[in-house]
């Protein structure tokens, strides 16, 4: 089977912390995996789905990350059957709220490093000359059985013609989009700038020693390595690009932490079980519960909970099976999010009419794709048995490798969720589990 989308999301989700550990849904109802509106979702049904996933045995995470895509789509449908008008100025205006304020972020951040100064003129030079940095090229071919002599012989033969091709004045660049077998190749070879221990320990210990465009042979577990250190004069770009990231960075870091220790941020002492809660219940904890305070605001879970909800479902699983300390640092982020945004609006900071067009036309534009995975358009009308069975057949869909899993636009999730109710049982997404890890074995034979 082919690891298509969907089935990158729920591979990727089995890598998150252990959810049933740290807080989960509501254990209530083993015979229910998820409620969405009027309709609910069986363990038979997700068992089915997640059994399929490749490479694998069926996780608890791979059964909450289709309840999740069912929950989204299920809502969806329900309110084109509803005639809910998804492309009104209200629906539309809630759904870009977060995508709005990030831009003005965007905005503000890029107004704010435009009055910083520059990085000195020389830096990029003494960069290179340090010992700190490397910037290198290199072509890939890769060993994948060290044990077949004959393979690894030829492939060492074709490295040792790389090399003397680039010695003799080839383009280095063209024979790493031909030759190499990495994601490099096809930007030339690039690797990123790294500091010592970035890269792998033995290409590393072959290639730091090499002089300004020089040219070596470096065997690294991956396999054979053609690899160039380009001269400063080609690179000199790159390394100024480099300074001015890192300065970025780093003053960015301290304007967050002069700003709220100015503005006395705190982090409340039951934010982190209010979040745990939430995760529990949607509707168990009450949205004016206060997170985080600083002199003149704070941020509720009603504030926090419009960015959970905009979440795709595998970051979703991930912030909610996440550490004590994960989740403070969320707290952290989304309070200084507030009060960057607060700072650009009082400066007269606003999002063009042009972009915001912009974010309108891709709203719609997601919205209809999303639409046409379950056969619908943001006029069809449709009873309630039909709204359950366009959804269940697109899971059908999704995890037979037919068609491409795509998020609910914008924040359009969060608007449904907030606006007609969710709900996740964790005895039903454990039985669901349980089921198709034995429908896996059953498929996989003795």
């Amino acid at each position: 089977m082919r690891l298509t989308s969907l089935h990158r999301y729920l591979a990727a989700a089995v890598l998150v912390a252990p959810l049933v550990a740290c807080g989960g849904p509501d254990p209530g109802r083993a015979d229910l995996v998820a409620e969405a509106g009027p309709l609910a979702l069986t363990p038979d049904r997700v068992a089915g789905w997640v059994a399929r996933v490749p490479n694998r045995a069926p996780q608890l995470s791979d059964a909450e990350f289709a309840a999740l895509v069912w929950v989204d789509y299920s809502l969806l449908a329900q309110a084109v059957a509803a005639g809910r008008p998804l492309t009104d100025s209200a629906t539309v205006a809630a759904s870009l709220e977060p995508d709005v304020t990030l831009a003005l972020l965007r905005i503000w951040h890029d107004t704010l490093v435009a009055r910083r100064p520059r990085v000195a003129a020389d830096l990029p030079d003494s960069l290179y000359a340090s010992d700190s940095l490397r910037l290198f090229q290199h072509i890939l071919l890769r060993v994948t059985n060290p044990q077949d002599v004959r393979v690894a012989t030829a492939l060492g033969a074709q490295a040792d013609s790389l090399l003397r091709q680039a010695r003799d004045g080839a383009s280095f660049e063209a024979l790493a989009r031909e030759h190499s077998d990495d994601a490099t190749g096809r930007l030339g070879g690039w690797l990123p700038i790294a500091r010592p221990g970035a890269l792998p320990r033995d290409f590393e210990r072959a290639a730091w020693g090499l002089a300004p465009g020089q040219l070596g042979g470096v065997v690294s577990r991956a396999g054979f390595h053609v690899v160039r250190r380009p001269p400063l004069a080609e690179v000199r770009d790159r390394f100024l690009g480099y300074a001015e990231a890192e300065a970025t960075r780093v003053a960015d870091a301290a304007q967050a932490d002069s700003l709220l220790r100015t503005r006395g941020y705190a982090v409340t002492d039951q934010a982190v079980g209010t979040l745990r809660r939430f995760f529990d219940d949607p509707r168990s904890v009450g949205g004016e519960t206060m997170l985080a305070r600083w002199e003149g605001g704070g941020l509720t879970l009603a504030d926090a909970r419009a960015w959970i909800d905009l979440l795709t479902p595998r970051a979703y699983l991930e912030l909610r099976g996440a550490s004590d300390n994960t989740l403070t640092g969320f707290v952290r982020d989304l309070s200084l999010q507030a009060l960057l945004a607060e700072q650009a609006r009082a400066a007269g900071t606003r999002v063009s009419a042009a972009e915001m067009g912009a974010l309108r036309d891709g709203y719609r534009r997601s919205l209809r794709e999303s639409l046409a995975l379950v056969g619908l358009t943001d006029t069809t009308t449709l009873g309630e048995a039909e709204v359950a069975g366009r959804v269940s057949a697109l899971l059908d869909a999704l995890t037979a490798d037919r068609v491409t899993y795509r998020p609910l636009p914008s924040a359009l999730g969060a608007v449904l969720r907030r606006e007609m109710g969710y709900r996740l049982h964790r005895a039903g997404l454990e039985a669901a589990a349980r089921s198709a890890q034995a429908m896996a074995r059953d498929t996989a034979g003795p």
